[in-house]
C-alpha cells in the first residue's frame, strides 16, 4: 500500500494556545475577537499594534504585516516554507493511500490533489467525511466563492495564482452541482 504525506488542517493547534506560547500574554479581546498584543516582527513603541484573532488570523497596524491562521503566522516569523510550517506545526503526517468507498471515482479529481509551489511538492485531499457528491461540490463552491471575494477585496494572494486556482474551483463545483441538478430533476 502507497503512503503520502499531506497537511492536515485538524491537527494544527488552537490560536490561543498558540499564541500565548509564541508571544507570551495576551491582551482581553475586543467584542470583535481580537487580542492585543507585542509584534514580533518589529519592534513596537506601544506593545499594542499587533493583534490577534481568537480563529487564528493575525495583523499589524505598525509594519503591515497580516495573515489568516497560525500556520501562515509561523511562515512569516520563521521564514518556512509551506511544508515546513506544517511540519514544526505537527500538521504534516503521513496517510496511507487507499481507495475509499465514499469517494466517487468522478469527483476524485476535485477531492485530490498534488501541487508544486516554488518547487516543493504538497498534496491535499478532503477528508473521507464528504457525503455526496453534491454537498462536496457545494462546499467547494462556498469555500472558492469565499476566498475570492476575499482576494477582491484586497487580500493578497498566499500563493502566486491562487486567484486563478479559486475560479478553476468554481468553475468545476459549478458544472457538478448543475450535473448533480440535472439528474435529480430528471432532465
Amino acid at each position: 500500500m502507497n503512503s503520502t504525506s499531506c497537511f492536515r488542517k485538524e491537527l494544527l493547534p488552537p490560536a490561543r494556545g498558540f499564541y500565548e506560547k509564541e508571544l507570551g500574554k495576551l491582551g482581553r479581546p475586543n467584542r470583535s475577537g481580537w487580542s492585543p498584543c507585542r509584534c514580533p516582527f518589529h519592534n513596537s513603541k506601544s506593545g499594542k499594534s499587533f493583534a490577534v484573532h481568537s480563529d487564528g488570523a493575525f495583523i499589524c497596524r505598525g509594519c503591515d504585516i497580516k495573515g489568516g491562521d497560525v500556520l501562515s503566522f509561523v511562515q512569516l516569523r520563521y521564514n518556512l516554507s509551506f511544508k515546513a510550517a506544517c511540519q514544526q506545526l505537527g500538521a504534516w503526517r503521513a496517510e496511507d493511500n487507499k481507495p475509499s468507498e465514499l469517494i466517487p471515482h468522478r469527483l476524485a479529481p476535485w477531492l485530490r490533489m498534488d501541487f508544486a509551489i516554488d518547487g516543493n511538492q504538497y498534496h491535499a485531499e478532503v477528508p473521507d467525511e464528504a457525503r455526496t457528491e453534491l454537498q462536496s461540490a457545494r462546499k467547494f463552491h462556498a469555500e472558492a466563492k469565499d476566498r475570492l471575494s476575499e482576494l477582491h477585496q484586497g487580500d493578497a494572494e498566499k500563493f502566486k495564482g491562487e486567484e486563478e486556482v479559486y475560479w478553476g474551483i468554481l468553475a468545476n463545483s459549478w458544472e457538478l452541482i448543475q450535473m448533480e441538478l440535472e439528474v435529480r430533476d430528471g432532465k
